[in-house]
């Protein structure tokens, strides 16, 4: 905010030098980010913060000044010479709606002469980056900078009946504002209306049918509190940023209204804009009630960790405007000012005595007692650990936005019905092509496939460790629509290749990934971080090959899924080689995470190896097979190993060969032939019987 130093030096007789007044109030915790001019005719450009409303205006800029640096404060004139007609049978103010207006107050002045403003207002309006128009919108802005109120002046003859009405946007209704445009206004915002149309957008911007201008006779003056929320909502709705707007969207306190209408009415008298009307209309349907705070001078002392006189804490709070009563010794009773709507406990008492007393008076202190023990966060170590281990298999990480379009998933063949009903809408999208919050990592990863091969980059291997967005499933249909169902956010981990994982030598011609590098390193994935007990099922997935698609399966809970990109995507896509996906749930692995390490003797004695290959249908997934195996090893079995899978004409139509090297190991001897031998037998006839295998010799 822009304030001129000869403005505020008026409210505060005595005022120091530009320069120590920047650095009193910059200490004070009203932040001054630069100072332009020389000598009386520099202006400061303040930095406020949201919740200081009450500084958003000159004097409110004085009043921390003589509070900080122990001058008085100098009120502005408010007497109003009222010569004019009373102003009950000029004007009538009716508020339909309030709870969006919690005071409107207007003045009106009759007999109106429009010309340009006095040579010093404009001055000072131009030094705080307002442009002047005539005298009776400058003394608007004048008081607006000055006491932090937002006025609206109208031409009381172009407002039917001159009846004002306060109320909410009927639907379809629009205004033209003053700066030419057509606006469409919604239900939910608030609009200065006559008997019939509206005049003003409430707290924002008003209407070019009632603007004032050298035609004008009769002026009506307004002063209004309106809902912050309301204002703010319908400037960003409009996309309509004013200086009203920011100060109502921060918050104007009802008793402002009162003191910025008669303030400009002053004005007005004071330069002769016209005459007065006797009285003011002023509708207030709820009355504030005044805040009071209990403060204990001895707790002041004991959060700020130093001893400040309770006279001298009196004193500061007593130049910021607070009342203060009913001492008994312990404590006392504090009435906040009305400009003060950020302070409601005493903890923020405590704050303001220790700001204008001087965080720079506080002594530093060495913390006392034993500092708390750490807790390392167990999901931040888990990613940090997959990081690590997609690292070390060849992946890069990629970092990609949350959001994405309907037309997307559509792309990935995700069904109309799901998208639909888990997606998150974004409300204000940037762009066409995010309008919705991501309900995979798929599509993010896929993204980052497709720009890479238009890259001529077909040898791609990637990680993303993010979060996915759904709408919670509800069961019954009349709950389906409330908006307490908030969406649930989930951690997953996105897997991708595409291409070689590592380039070709000399003498070695590195494949093309396909599932089972996937799978491997899904699997190892799993040993580092301490998982097992997992399997792989075959399932199918709208964005994967039908065939080539299987689950990640922990303790009978899906954790994920892996497979190769369907065809028809791969196609559309113009991907030239076969791209391999994987997803899977973070917070789930989370819980599967072992914790417990166990240390295994190395081996004292040799291990026996048998191979054995056997004849499946094809439906038989590998995993049932190896069940099998180790449901028969009687103990002695430590390692199974799949080593050939094999389609052809040595196998009968529809079956497949699995081969699988078995390692027999005894902890406490050395195994013989006719030890593994019984056990071997009963591993075939296991899988005999529970698969319906059969051995190939």
């Amino acid at each position: 905010m822009l304030v001129p130093y000869k403005w505020l030096a008026e409210y505060v007789p005595g005022l120091p030098p530009p320069g120590d007044v920047a650095e009193a109030l910059t200490l004070s915790g009203t932040a001054c980010e630069s100072m332009t001019g020389e000598g009386e005719d520099v202006v400061f450009d303040f930095e406020i913060t949201h919740d200081r409303a009450d500084c958003l205006n000159i004097f409110g800029i004085a009043r921390e000044a003589a509070a900080v640096l122990g001058l008085e404060l100098k009120h502005p004139d408010l007497v109003v010479n009222e010569e004019g007609h009373a102003v009950d049978g000029l004007a009538t103010v009716k508020i339909i709606s309030p709870d969006l207006c919690r005071r409107y107050v207007a003045r009106v002045v009759t007999e109106a002469n429009i010309r340009p403003s006095p040579e010093w207002m404009q001055e000072r309006l131009i030094s705080c980056g307002i442009r002047p128009i005539n005298n009776v919108v400058d003394i608007t802005n004048y008081v607006m900078l000055e006491l932090g109120q937002p006025l609206h002046a109208f031409d009381l003859d172009r407002i039917r009946e001159r009846t004002i009405v306060v109320r909410r946007a009927r639907s379809g209704e629009s205004i033209e504002t003053i700066d030419g445009e057509t606006r469409e206004l919604s239900e939910d915002m608030l609009v200065i209306a006559n008997n019939r149309s509206p005049v003003a957008i409430a707290g924002v911007m008003g209407g070019i049918d009632t603007e004032v201008d050298e035609s004008t006779t009769q002026v009506l003056i307004e002063a209004a509190a309106f809902d912050s929320v309301s204002v703010w909502r319908t400037s960003r709705a409009l996309k309509m940023r004013t200086e009203a707007s920011i100060r109502f969207s921060g918050g104007v306190w009802p008793e402002n209204a009162r003191l910025g209408v008669d303030r400009a009415a002053a004005l007005m008298a004071e330069l002769k804009v016209g005459k007065v009307a006797e009285g003011r209309v002023d509708e207030y349907p709820g009355l504030e009630t005044p805040v009071y705070i209990r403060l204990r001078p001895a707790r002041v002392n004991r959060l700020l960790g130093i001893t400040i006189d309770q006279d001298e804490m009196k004193l500061i709070l007593m130049r910021l405007g607070f009342v203060l009563d009913e001492w008994n010794g312990d404590s006392c009773r504090v009435l906040v000012p009305n400009h003060r709507m950020d302070v409601v406990q005493e903890e923020d008492l405590v704050e303001e005595i220790a700001r204008v007393y001087g965080y720079d008076k506080i002594p530093p202190t060495i913390p006392k007692g034993v500092p708390p023990e750490i807790q390392l966060n167990p999901e931040r170590g888990l990613v940090s650990k997959v990081g690590e281990v997609l690292r070390g298999s060849g992946l890069t990480e990629v970092n990609t936005m949350t959001f994405t379009s309907e037309a997307a998933c559509r792309g990935l063949r995700l069904p109309e019905e799901d998208t639909e009903r888990l997606k998150v809408k974004i409300k204000n999208p940037i762009t066409g092509e995010h309008t919705m919050l991501r309900t995979t990592l798929l599509v993010s990863l896929v993204d980052v496939l497709a720009r890479n091969a238009s890259r001529q980059r077909d040898d791609v291997a990637i990680y993303e460790v993010g979060k996915v967005f759904q709408r919670q499933r509800v069961e019954k249909a009349e709950e389906a629509d409330k908006e307490a169902h908030l969406p649930h956010e989930r951690k997953m981990i996105g897997l991708a290749l595409m291409g070689k994982l590592q380039e070709s030598t000399w003498g070695n011609q590195t494949p093309d990934a396909d599932f089972f590098h996937m799978k491997g390193v899904i699997e190892a994935l799993f040993e580092s971080i301490g998982i097992s007990g997992y399997r792989f099922e075959k399932t199918t997935h709208p964005s994967l090959h039908p065939g080539r698609t299987a689950k990640v399966v922990i303790g009978g809970e899906d954790i994920g899924y892996l497979g190769e990109l369907h065809p028809v995507i791969n196609e559309t896509l113009g991907l030239k080689k076969g791209a391999y996906l994987a997803e899977l749930d973070l917070e789930t692995l989370l819980g599967n995470v072992q914790t417990d390490w166990e240390v295994k003797q190395l081996p004292r004695f040799p291990a026996v190896t048998r191979d054995i290959a056997v004849v499946v249908q094809e439906d038989v997934e590998s995993g049932r097979v190896e069940d099998k195996i180790w449901e028969a090893g009687a103990g002695l079995v430590e390692r199974v190993n799949l080593f050939d899978v094999y389609f052809g004409p040595q196998v009968p139509p529809g079956h497949k060969s699995l081969a699988y090297s078995i390692t027999y190991r005894s902890l406490d001897r050395t195994l013989t032939d006719e030890e593994v031998e019984p056990v071997h037998a009963g591993i075939v006839e296991n899988l005999t019987s529970g698969v319906g295998a059969s051995i190939r010799s």
